[in-house]
């Protein structure tokens, strides 16, 4: 685990001072801009190590909006490679659902990609569940080198999780 590892919430000029992925940039300021929630930013010193962005505003799927109404979405979680397998995502996800339990959240959810099965054993070994059997489907916008997006269907599992009301 990673002791000098600090985490912020993130303003739109450290993305784009901070965040290089030209897919990563584009919707996390898309995000930011639209007030739809809070990017978490985890730092080692001044360089990135990585980011999660927790959305309040309800996700774009109507089946996520009918089925679990008013519970946040954890989204873009990235560890940059030379950080991963250090800790960086559990401190990640620990502080989203710190500020969540402090919001009176009592549940999250996240979607990953079926075949990301590091990720998901990551998000079971945190107890979040299957919130049914069937994927989702969804869609991913690519950036593209001049800047336009193409939107790509993708299978989507979504995950739940729910958290303990806050101690103290």
């Amino acid at each position: 685990m990673m002791d000098d590892v600090s985490i912020r919430a993130a303003s739109d000029e450290d993305v784009r001072k901070l965040i290089e992925d030209r897919y990563d940039r584009h919707h996390l300021l898309d995000h930011l801009h639209h007030r739809r929630g809070i990017l978490l930013l985890a730092l080692v010193g001044e360089g990135l190590a990585g980011h999660l962005f927790l959305r309040f505003a309800p996700p774009e799927e109507p089946e996520l909006r009918d089925g679990l109404p008013g519970v946040p979405l954890l989204q873009h979680l990235r560890v940059m490679e030379r950080h991963q397998r250090s800790g960086v995502a559990r401190r990640l996800l620990a502080e989203a659902e710190d500020r969540l339990r402090a919001l009176g959240h009592g549940r999250v959810a996240l979607g990953v990609h079926p075949d990301n099965h590091r990720a998901i054993r990551l998000y079971e070994d945190l107890s979040f569940t299957a919130w049914r059997d069937r994927h989702l489907a969804t869609f991913r916008e690519h950036v593209l080198e001049d800047g336009n997006t193409v939107r790509v269907q993708e299978p989507c599992l979504v995950l739940v999780k729910q958290l303990a009301p806050p101690s103290g």
